[in-house]
């Protein structure tokens, strides 16, 4: 059962395994975790003829990384937890999609998807789903979600969710192919499966 501060840091560890902190100022606590080779994020999407699914190249992230963090309110606030994810570093399984998909998100740009942990709310006994504030920007637009994210801790920590996006709240237009007749359907997913450890 996840009740104690000490937990729920080890759960916010898994959430932002994936969110590199850099120029934090005057942290109340700070840790390190280490990202597990098979860890995976995806973005996925649909069109009317089929599905296509982006995997982000996770190997600089098996470094340590810093995660700063202020617990004493009642949600756990995080100060400039961040990860920029250069979009050449998604492969969705051959050239032409990657280029497809890289100018979908205006690569030439805005050639990075950048993530911002905000807040983790308290778990609540018996539900291993806590609540989470990211924002997210794409092609130079942010959004702030809140969603909810399954944390599980046996051993290391596991993570993993998804959050449903739109492209039309980024400002970006689902593209047609082939005159019109294969198009990008609006919402894509952001699929996170994380396994870390504590160092």
């Amino acid at each position: 059962m996840l009740t104690t501060k000490s937990h729920i840091t080890k759960i916010v560890l898994g959430i932002s395994g994936l969110l590199i902190g850099f120029g934090f100022t005057d942290p109340e606590r700070e840790t390190k975790v280490r990202v597990a080779p098979e860890s995976e994020v995806l973005i996925s999407g649909t069109t009317n003829v089929n599905e296509f699914t982006c995997t982000y190249n996770l190997e600089e992230l098996e470094l340590p990384i810093r995660l700063a963090y202020d617990d004493k309110a009642e949600q756990i606030q995080f100060k400039n937890a961040q990860l920029k994810l250069a979009n050449d570093c998604f492969d969705c399984g051959g050239k032409a999609i990657n280029k497809d998909f890289r100018e979908l998100l205006r690569t030439e740009d805005y050639p990075q998807v950048e993530l911002k942990l905000l807040y983790v709310d308290p778990p609540q006994p018996d539900n291993q789903k806590i609540g989470v504030g990211m924002e997210i920007k794409i092609a130079g637009v942010s959004r702030i979600y809140r969603t909810k994210l399954y944390c599980e801790q046996q051993g290391n920590i596991c993570v993993d969710g998804t959050i449903p996006l739109k492209l039309t709240d980024f400002g970006l237009e689902p593209p047609r192919k082939v005159l019109g007749m294969i198009k990008v359907h609006d919402e894509i997913k952001v699929q996170v499966a994380l396994r870390l450890n504590e160092i």
